[in-house]
Parts: C-alpha cells; structure tokens; sequence
C-alpha cells in the first residue's frame, strides 16, 4: 500500500475514534486532490471496516443528489463519447468539482456493500 493511502486511512480512523464512524465528506477531503484508483479506494473502505468504523452518508442528503448528477452524466457521456468518460469530463457535464463527483463515485461504492 502506498504511504499516501496509509496516511489517508490512518488520519480517518484518528476522526473517528470518538463516534466510530466517518462520513463520505470527510473521505472525500481526506483524499482531496490526490490521485487514489478504484483498488486504493476500496482498500481505504476495507481498512475502514476491518476498524469496525462506518461510513456514513451526510445527514443534508446532498451525497445522493450529487451521486444521481453523476449517474445521469456518466450515462449521457458514454453514449456521447463512445467511452467511459474521464472525472474532469463528469464534473463538467454534471456541473460539479472533481472532489465532489469523488465523493458521489465513494457513495456508490458505499451502496453497494
């Protein structure tokens, strides 16, 4: 595992030490502008997990609304482009940042557990 994603985990177990759990918000800055891939994200959720802390969505429900842009983007995007269509394309059809259409994608992986 790199170093980077070791420090992400570890600053998100220090957050939840006290609650036992930890929101996709603070994933989602946690990892900031950093490039982490699909294994490192989910290697971050298991490392999460295995410290029985639980990921929570924030309570304003913004997550899924973000998560049904980028869903609807992705969609459109890949018909339009004939490929899977790259986050700096999503954020810009969905009208959102790149940090938060990696919060939505965090969500989706959240759900699908």
């Amino acid at each position: 595992m790199r170093p980077v994603v070791q420090a992400i985990i570890d600053h998100l177990l220090s957050l939840a030490v006290d609650r036992g759990e930890v929101t996709l918000d603070a994933i989602g800055q946690a990892v900031g502008a950093e490039a982490i891939t699909p294994p490192e994200i989910e290697a971050i959720f298991e490392a999460l997990e295995k410290a029985n802390c639980r990921v929570v969505s924030p309570e304003n429900a913004e997550g899924e609304a973000r998560l049904r842009a980028v869903v609807t983007s992705l969609r459109s995007l890949h018909v339009e482009l004939g490929r899977r269509p790259r986050l700096a394309e999503i954020a810009a059809h969905a009208g959102l940042t790149e940090d938060a259409v990696r919060h939505a994608l965090a969500l989706a992986k959240v759900m699908q557990r």
